[in-house]
C-alpha cells in the first residue's frame, strides 16, 4: 500500500504488528517468491469481500459501548499503531530491503532482542486489557457473529480456492498437512474474536480505495431527506446495486439496480420518502467490491 493510503483498521493492525515483531525475533521474515501471488489475491479478496461485512457488524456494536470504553479503545488503537511503527523501524534496521539474501537470517544484538521483547510485551498487555473489556460485550458480539455464519463459510471456501489455484506442488503438500490443524483453529473465526473485533475502528475506511470497486462516497443531506443524493465513484465498469439495510444490517429493499455503470463518478437520487425515522445503512455493490455506510432519518 502507498504511504498515503487510509489508515489500516485496528483489526489488521495487531496482526501486522505481531508478524513484524515475530519476524524480527526470528531474524527477519523471508518469504518465498511463490507466496506473493497468493498473498496479493487473498489480501484483495479480504478487502473487497470480508472487511465491508466486518465493518458493518462492528458499526452495529458501537452504540452499545459506553462512552468511556469508546475513548479507551481509541487510545489502545493509537498505542498499537505506534508499536507497529516501532516494529517496522526495527525490522528495517535489522534487514534493510534488498540487503539480506533470501536464505539468511540476520543476527540480533542484545539491545535489539530486548527491543523485540519490549514491543511484544507492550502489545500483549494492551490486548489483555482489550480482552477484559470485551467480556462486557460477549453477548452482542456473539449475536453479530451468528448473523454472518453463512458468509464465513463462503469466505473460507473462496480463500481455500485462491490458495489452491496459486500454490506450488510443494505448497499444496504443506497445505494438506496443515488442513486438520487449520480446522481445529476455527479458520475465519479469528476475525470475530471479541478483542480483535472490539478493536476495529467503526469509522475507519473499509479498505484501501484503490483496491475496491467503489471509491469515495458522499450521502447528503444526513439526516436524510425524502429524496437524498448519493455520490460515489465506480472503479471498475460493471453492474451496480444500492441496497437499503435496517439498523441490524437486514436488507429492506434495493434502491438502485443497473446492469452496467461506467468507471468514474456517479450520482443517484434515492427515494426515501416512506422510510420511517431511524438508523439505516446503504450498501453499494459493484464488480470490484462493496461499501456499506450508515445514515439516519429523523
Amino acid at each position: 500500500m502507498k504511504s498515503n493510503a487510509p489508515k489500516i483498521l485496528a483489526l489488521l493492525l495487531l496482526v501486522v504488528l505481531s508478524a513484524t515483531v515475530a519476524g524480527v525475533a526470528r531474524g527477519g521474515r523471508h518469504r518465498q517468491p511463490g507466496d506473493r501471488p497468493i498473498r496479493r489475491e487473498v489480501r484483495a479478496y479480504f478487502q473487497a469481500n470480508i472487511m465491508p461485512v466486518l465493518q458493518q457488524q462492528r458499526q452495529k456494536l458501537e452504540p452499545q459501548l459506553t462512552a468511556a470504553d469508546r475513548a479507551q479503545l481509541a487510545t489502545y488503537r493509537t498505542q498499537l499503531k505506534a508499536l507497529k511503527e516501532q516494529g517496522q523501524a526495527l525490522r528495517r534496521s535489522v534487514a534493510p530491503d534488498g540487503t539480506a539474501a533470501p536464505a539468511t537470517r540476520p543476527t540480533l544484538s542484545g539491545a535489539q532482542q530486548k527491543q523485540v521483547h519490549d514491543l511484544r510485551f507492550q502489545a500483549q498487555g494492551i490486548m489483555l486489557n482489550v480482552a477484559q473489556m470485551a467480556r462486557k460485550y460477549d453477548a452482542p458480539i456473539a449475536q453479530l457473529t451468528q448473523e454472518v455464519t453463512s458468509q464465513k463459510e463462503k469466505w473460507a471456501t473462496d480463500i481455500k480456492a485462491i490458495v489452491a489455484k496459486n500454490a506450488t506442488p510443494e505448497q499444496q503438500q504443506k497445505l494438506a498437512a496443515m488442513q486438520g490443524r487449520q480446522h481445529e483453529r476455527g479458520g475465519l473465526r479469528r476475525f470475530f474474536k471479541p478483542a480483535m473485533f472490539l478493536l476495529m475502528d467503526p469509522n475507519a475506511p473499509a479498505a484501501n480505495k484503490t483496491e475496491l470497486g467503489v471509491g469515495n462516497t458522499n450521502f447528503y443531506p444526513n439526516p436524510a431527506a425524502p429524496t437524498s443524493q448519493l455520490d460515489y465513484e465506480v472503479k471498475k465498469t460493471g453492474p451496480v446495486t444500492i441496497d437499503l439495510l435496517d439498523k441490524d444490517g437486514n436488507k429492506l429493499r434495493t434502491l438502485v439496480s443497473e446492469a452496467s455503470q461506467e468507471k468514474g463518478p456517479q450520482t443517484q437520487q434515492l427515494d426515501l420518502h416512506d422510510v420511517p425515522a431511524g438508523t439505516y445503512f446503504y450498501k453499494i455493490t459493484t464488480k470490484g467490491g462493496t461499501q456499506t455506510k450508515r445514515f439516519v432519518k429523523e
